[in-house]
């Protein structure tokens, strides 16, 4: 159970989905792990200050959610949202 209140959500949130297997998908597009950054980059038009929603799958363990977390800091892009568990449509519940 989180205190943080809840944030709204741009028009056009951008998502970060990390499997259980590890890979990655930008909005609904597979992204390689090693072109992550460019990939932000290009759906941000290399705005940093960009929201990016990270959202994993239930089963994926923490250490794998914190590597895509620094790789996002790595990237430069820090205002990350942790979405929790929800039912998105076209996604089922994630």
């Amino acid at each position: 159970s989180a205190n943080a209140p809840q944030q709204s959500r741009p028009d056009k949130p951008l998502w970060l989905t990390v499997q259980e297997d590890r890979s990655l998908s930008l909005g609904d597009k597979e992204v390689d792990p090693a072109q992550l950054a460019s990939a932000l980059d290009d759906a941000t038009g290399g705005d940093k200050d960009a929201r990016i929603f990270l959202r994993g799958d239930r089963d994926l363990g923490y250490g794998d959610l914190m590597e895509v977390m620094n790789s996002l800091r790595d990237a430069g892009y820090t205002k990350i949202a942790l979405v929790g568990l929800e039912t998105i449509p076209g996604m089922g519940s994630r």
